[in-house]
């Protein structure tokens, strides 16, 4: 404690083991010691003040509209005013940096890092404050206790419905905001097998009615994975009926579509026609092109998005900001037909039985074995941990990927897969840092407000968050401040980094990052959609 002009103030270090203390410079603000470093938070004595105060921030309200400096406050977890605000508890010194929304990342795979590693620190040092789980037709639930799920997920826990997953997660606290789609993969895999084909009528009732099971414990929606088993089995007319299912809760589908190659503009048109048939909006998962013969069509692709937005449909849509995509091997690849071509551009990141080869390229380790690649590629694709096997791929051209990035409906997300081992995917740990470092500040593809607005205002909207993306009076007080002049992506395709420029985080008006460092706090809730 120190008495400063007839008062006490404790300074401290939230969420540490201790208190840390520093002294009042002649500025009249804190002198932070190397352990504050360039934050500060000062609990002044009790009165009518706010719980906490952030001052001189260049305010992003998240709405795309110009930022303004100016503090704000917080308290009871919500935005509680914007402007010149009195004195507070507790207070951060935002001078020269950004304060915004909270980012939504709209696409992850977190479903079992919230239960395994709940902090899920990759998220909150990028300023992710809340997710999006049940990607690509696959979620962690409903699931069977004891039978872990044979898909890249490998969900093993003491649940079987969306609400007892939520009530396990919420048990121990998490880091983030999540919201979360049942996948129809995961719901058919555990009727009838991972390699099931067409379901009868008899199993989609089953199936619509595990969906709307879900949906009555508050799932956003249903995902749908068309490349992956069971899902590419599944034929248009069944996908109608199950998407249906969450029609009357006015939920979302969302899909990795069946092509993304040469078959790009059939498949949107496919996922097109069931929400025209269904009335479902349509949210199309990590939009791009690959395959260099296709490369500069992806604008003939938002073309089509357009047209069929201009007809009544709804569509939405997310991006990622890389020329690599990640997944499976065993997926890209059937063992009966290696596509060596595509082989040439496989990096492997995870790898249970050739850890050796994890950050390595198929054509290296190939030459190194004195194999072939087609022979090396078939070996991974058949090993007893085949679908544990994840790779990047590089087969998307920037110019496609910046074209989906700058559409006004785009959304980021950073669609990536939770690994602890292995070299993860950099998307993984740096998405919103590389779209506001290197494409809006070093490249100007976007401004830094709409910028922000792809990363908050537009998903939130979308995914019916109440209340989130947007940082104004009565909002959830989930906030990112970082430094525009440092805030990058650090990672590699073979080596993690966290990022720069992420100093402060506040989840539901809770500090869950503090100068950069975790302070342990898990302050995550549990969102649904409000429809």
């Amino acid at each position: 404690m120190v008495r400063l002009a007839g008062r006490v103030v404790h300074i401290v270090l939230l969420g540490a083991a201790k208190p840390f203390w520093t002294l009042t410079g002649s500025n009249g603000r804190p002198e932070c010691n190397n352990y504050i470093k360039s934050a500060y938070i000062a609990h002044l004595e009790e009165g009518d003040v706010y719980e906490l105060a952030v001052r001189g921030a260049l305010i992003e309200d998240g709405s795309g509209q110009q930022p303004v400096e100016a503090d704000f406050a917080v308290d009871g977890g919500r935005i509680a005013a914007i402007g010149t605000v009195g004195a507070a508890r507790a207070e951060i010194n935002a001078d020269g940096l950004v304060a915004a929304p909270g980012f939504v990342d709209a696409h992850t795979h977190d479903d079992m890092e919230l239960h395994s590693h709940p902090d899920n620190a990759p998220k909150l040092r990028q300023g992710v404050t809340t997710v999006i789980c049940g990607s690509c037709g696959f979620s962690a639930f409903p699931h069977v206790p004891g039978q872990r799920s044979p898909d890249f997920l490998s969900v093993d826990g003491c649940w079987r419905t969306y609400r007892e997953y939520q009530q396990v997660v919420a048990g121990h606290g998490i880091g983030t905001n999540f919201a979360a789609f049942v996948g129809h993969n995961t719901v058919q895999s555990l009727l009838l097998g991972i390699d099931s084909t067409e379901p009868s009528a008899q199993t989609l009732s089953l199936v619509r009615d595990d969906i709307r099971r879900a949906m009555d414990d508050g799932a956003l929606g249903v995902s749908t994975g068309l490349i992956y088993r069971p899902g590419r089995h599944t034929s248009t007319a069944a996908l109608t009926l199950i998407v249906g299912a969450v029609a009357d809760y006015g939920g979302l589908h969302s899909t990795h579509m069946r092509d993304e190659s040469d078959g790009l503009l059939e498949a949107i048109a496919e996922v097109a026609s069931i929400s025209q048939e269904t009335g479902v909006a349509l949210q199309i998962s990590h939009l791009k092109v690959i395959g260099e013969q296709n490369w500069g069509s992806l604008g003939t692709a938002l073309d089509q998005i357009d047209r069929f937005r201009a007809e009544g449909i709804d569509i939405g849509f997310d991006v990622y900001p890389y020329t690599a995509g990640s997944g499976p091997l065993a997926t890209y690849f059937p063992p009966d037909d290696i596509d060596v071509a595509r082989a040439r551009l496989v990096q492997i990141i995870r790898c249970v039985e050739y850890p050796h080869f994890e950050g390595r390229r198929l054509p290296d380790i190939a030459r190194e074995e004195g194999t072939s690649l087609r022979d090396l590629t078939r070996r991974l694709v058949t090993a007893p941990n085949a679908g544990e096997t994840l790779c990047n791929i590089f087969e998307i051209h920037e110019d496609d990927m910046l074209e989906a990035l700058s559409h006004p409906a785009a959304m980021v997300g950073s669609d990536g897969i939770p690994q602890q081992a292995g070299v993860p995917h950099p998307r993984l740990q740096g998405t919103f840092p590389r779209v506001l470092g290197y494409y809006t500040r070093d490249m100007a593809v976007l401004s830094q407000s709409a910028a922000i607005k792809k990363m908050t205002s537009v998903p939130a909207a979308r995914y019916g968050l109440r209340d989130r993306g947007l940082l104004r009076p009565g909002f959830a007080a989930d906030v990112v401040v970082f430094d525009p002049a440092t805030i990058a992506d650090c990672g590699t395709y073979t080596s993690r980094a966290d990022p720069n420029g992420i100093r402060h985080v506040l989840v539901n008006g809770q500090q869950a990052l503090l100068d950069g460092e975790l302070t342990g706090v898990r302050a995550g809730q549990i969102l649904r959609r409000d429809s």
